[in-house]
């Protein structure tokens, strides 16, 4: 009897003590813990420590200063620029993520040639080839005199499907005194695209990327970023970065033709595919050479015949609402009308407003027509206009009777654009709390198709 009592109050006993009895329970709550702690934020509820810092070893690091990644002609090609203090050509070394000796790498040797801008540098162009969908690389830049730390590069799926990330002006250095708290945001939402968007197949950059064009500092703020040594980058020329060479030292683009050339023969409009979509990159900075945006989507639509999706990326908008650029808007205009009915563009996406504003759809008179979303085999053009990635300014637009949404922003923004074959989808986000500030749906039936 003695015995049996001695058991029951030790059993008792054990079963108070933490870990021992209740262990099973403990695990369980720990674990539904852990679970709710890892659970995501509510779209709308997010903050900029939502995202991952996406560090990277910093370019200036090394000799190797001001790297860029760029779009190529197609998926699978990519652009790298860089300066070196070696006058002998430099190399890219792309490889598998396994081989971090680089032994088995590609070697992509560079064109060289003396930067008109920087004293002492030279400017490294390569275009890698090649690359298959939904690989992942490693590879470095530069030549035995010095070498760029080693970055990812990872290609998304190559398909009539897919998605493109667009941002504003992040115009860093707007002004001076707040370079270092744009060069921050700037990183944020670097960060959120990459967090929400791993599978984006570039960034569209549309302009103004800095304030004043000759100004090492403030490209170093845009460029010297983890994130952009790892995605595709389609940037444009801004009002900003007319003055000289600096814009076209720092990035190669692909298919660049002599069509709205600005300052040097190194910039220009230029075009690249996605999959079943033709890209087109206006270089608006010259109003003399307005007309010759028309001749140049004439090349690249015969150069592209069977694309079904044409988009059109330019600094400019020809329907902004601020108030100071009106006159540009409507000195640009009758030639956007001209070019987008006649070679049935279906979207325009611009900058420089440092506000938001999308159209109803603009008929080649200039009349427009409503559409609810999804809007199925519209006529006319879509126009867009992005506020600022880096909170650098925000405007006030005036109503535009075009207009179906218009509104100043107050925190940095991002617009995901999704196309499949016979969907392109936008959607606009606050970047901060990644609450989705507006979208809209463009359906093509599948008896409509760019002639």
């Amino acid at each position: 009897m003695k015995k049996r009592l001695f058991l029951l109050s030790l059993l008792l006993l054990l079963s108070a003590v933490p870990g021992c009895g209740n262990r099973q329970q403990d695990s369980e709550n720990t674990d539904a813990a852990a679970e709710e702690e890892e659970t995501p934020p509510a779209p709308g509820e997010e903050t900029w420590g939502t995202a991952p810092d996406y560090s990277a070893a910093l370019i200036s690091t090394t000799p190797v200063r001001y790297l860029s990644v760029t779009v190529g002609s197609t998926e699978e090609e990519v652009n790298l620029t860089w300066f070196s203090p070696s006058e002998s050509a430099g190399s890219v070394y792309w490889t598998s993520p396994d081989d971090t000796e680089f032994a088995n790498a590609s070697v992509f040797t560079a064109e060289v040639t003396p930067s008109e801008t920087i004293s002492g540098y030279y400017i490294n162009r390569a275009t890698v080839t090649g690359l298959t969908p939904e690989s992942e690389y490693l590879y470095q830049v530069g030549n035995e005199e010095g070498m760029s730390p080693s970055y990812s590069y990872t290609t998304p799926a190559f398909s009539d499907t897919f998605r493109f990330t667009a941002v504003g002006d992040a115009q860093i250095g707007k002004p001076v005194e707040e370079v270092d708290n744009q060069k921050t945001n700037w990183k944020r939402v670097l960060n959120k695209i990459k967090y929400h968007f791993p599978d984006t197949s570039f960034l569209v950059s549309l302009g103004d990327q800095v304030n004043d064009y000759n100004d090492t500092e403030q490209y170093n703020a845009f460029m010297n970023q983890g994130v952009l040594y790892s995605l595709s980058l389609a940037p444009l020329k801004g009002n900003h970065e007319i003055g000289g060479s600096q814009f076209s030292e720092h990035y190669t683009f692909p298919n660049l033709s002599s069509y709205g050339t600005c300052d040097d023969e190194g910039d220009g409009d230029y075009w690249f595919t996605r999959g079943n979509a033709l890209f087109l990159v206006l270089d608006m900075m010259d109003p003399a050479k307005l007309g010759e945006h028309k001749e140049f989507i004439a090349s690249a639509v015969e150069a592209n015949p069977d694309t079904r999706w044409r988009i059109v990326f330019s600094h400019y908008s020809p329907y902004n609402g601020y108030e100071d650029y009106l006159e540009n808007a409507q000195l640009i205009r009758p030639y956007f009308l001209d070019f987008t009915s006649e070679y049935d563009i279906d979207l325009v996406l611009c900058g420089h407003d440092h506000a938001y504003m999308r159209s109803y759809f603009i008929q080649a008179d200039g009349s427009y027509v409503e559409y609810d979303s999804p809007a199925v085999d519209p006529e006319g053009t879509m126009y867009m206009t992005l506020s600022s990635s880096s909170g650098s300014m925000y405007r006030r637009l005036t109503d535009q009777a075009e207009a179906a949404v218009s509104r100043k922003c107050d925190t940095p923004e991002v617009t995901d654009i999704q196309i499949t074959p016979d969907t392109l989808t936008v959607s606009t986000y606050n970047a901060e709390t990644w609450e989705l500030n507006d979208t809209f749906e463009i359906q093509k039936t599948s008896e409509q198709a760019a002639p």
